[in-house]
């Protein structure tokens, strides 16, 4: 039973910190479109400084549906196919109340 207080504990303060990263992303997200918005492409602060610059949108590749356009067998598709590691996924989410 004291594991399981244990780890509960350590549930529920992650629960907490994920809580308060999503505010923060909420403030991030508002002051940057501030920023955005100001029209300057440089802004000083007091200890940091804000460089604003809008590159070109990123170049990509269907490559599935160029493949599926060439037509290639099942026997290709698989010689060149490979699957990454497997990695740990833990989600926190909130318990119904009884």
């Amino acid at each position: 039973m004291q594991v399981e207080n244990v780890l509960g504990h350590l549930v529920d303060k992650m629960a907490m910190i994920k809580a308060q990263i999503a505010e923060l992303k909420k403030e991030e997200a508002a002051l940057r479109q501030e920023l955005v918005e100001s029209g300057e492409s440089v802004i000083d602060g007091l200890y940091h400084r804000a460089a604003i610059s809008e590159p070109e949108g990123k170049v990509t590749v269907d490559w599935h549906a160029v493949a599926m356009h060439l037509k290639p067998s099942r026997q290709l598709i698989t010689a060149h196919t490979t699957q990454g590691e497997s990695y740990v996924v833990v989600r926190i989410s909130a318990r119904r109340s009884a």
